[in-house]
């Protein structure tokens, strides 16, 4: 007997795991997971090599915006992600069946869906390919630095490597360098490559997650079409069938 009372509370604690798992939007879930890996790498990523290509260029004043434009960029994506973890929760199956039943709710996801979803959709896209910008914006770094493996910087008439800053857009006080500074020039940069390519995948990661919410979001927007229409189909053949009862009474 206490082997099937144990048994059942199991079974009822399964039960109940398995239903606050469906409530879960996964989809949804799985891309605010995603930005936030993206948010961390891309943080640490940037700030890192902000400090180290300042050490390695001598130069203080060298990307001295960074750190402002990571808080305002960091805190504006974590709380936009959060907002589309939120309609994508209250958009899914089967929390969406408990927001837009009735007919006045119905309205209501009318509304949401011309109103919300289009915008979120259409700001979605744009975000994502912001974030495609700034990965290539990202991918110059780590390919001036992937010059320190290939490239030959011997300079003309000379048996020392030197390397002028000049010759790569880069507008620094101290322009060129030259023997035991350029070894440790090129040793600073094959470590600081490493930070850059982590804020590239970062990135890449982030437009992955917004492509993420945007097939989320396209879905949840056709099953709430359908689910309207379906509504409004029942209505019409239960108003159908009321008068056709009607008629065959009189």
């Amino acid at each position: 007997m206490k082997n099937r009372l144990w048994y059942a509370r199991n079974e009822s604690c399964s039960e109940r795991f398995l239903h606050c798992l469906s409530q879960v939007p996964c989809g949804s879930l799985i891309a605010w997971i995603i930005l936030l890996v993206g948010l961390g790498g891309l943080t640490g990523g940037l700030l890192i090599g902000a400090q180290k290509s300042r050490d390695m260029l001598e130069n203080t004043e060298f990307l001295w915006f960074i750190e402002y434009t990571l808080i305002g960029v960091v805190v504006s994506m974590f709380v936009i992600g959060t907002l589309l973890l939120l309609v994508g929760h209250m958009s899914s199956e089967p929390t969406s069946r408990h927001v837009f039943q009735t007919t006045n709710k119905n309205m209501c996801a009318q509304g949401l869906n011309i109103f919300v979803y289009r915008q979120l959709m259409a700001f979605c896209y744009i975000l994502g390919f912001s974030w495609i910008v700034a990965s290539v914006v990202l991918a110059v770094p780590v390919y001036l630095l992937s010059l320190l493996y290939f490239a030959d910087f011997t300079a003309a008439n000379k048996t020392t490597k030197c390397v002028n800053l000049v010759h790569y857009g880069l507008d620094n006080p101290r322009q060129e360098f030259c023997g035991a500074d350029f070894q440790n020039f090129e040793r600073e940069g094959k470590q600081l490559i490493i930070s850059y390519i982590a804020a590239l995948i970062s990135a890449i990661l982030i437009a992955i997650s917004l492509v993420h919410f945007m097939i989320v979001i396209s879905a949840n927007l056709a099953y709430l079409r359908n689910s309207r229409i379906a509504t409004l189909n029942a209505y019409d053949d239960d108003g159908a069938n009321s008068k056709l009862v009607a008629d065959t009474t009189m």
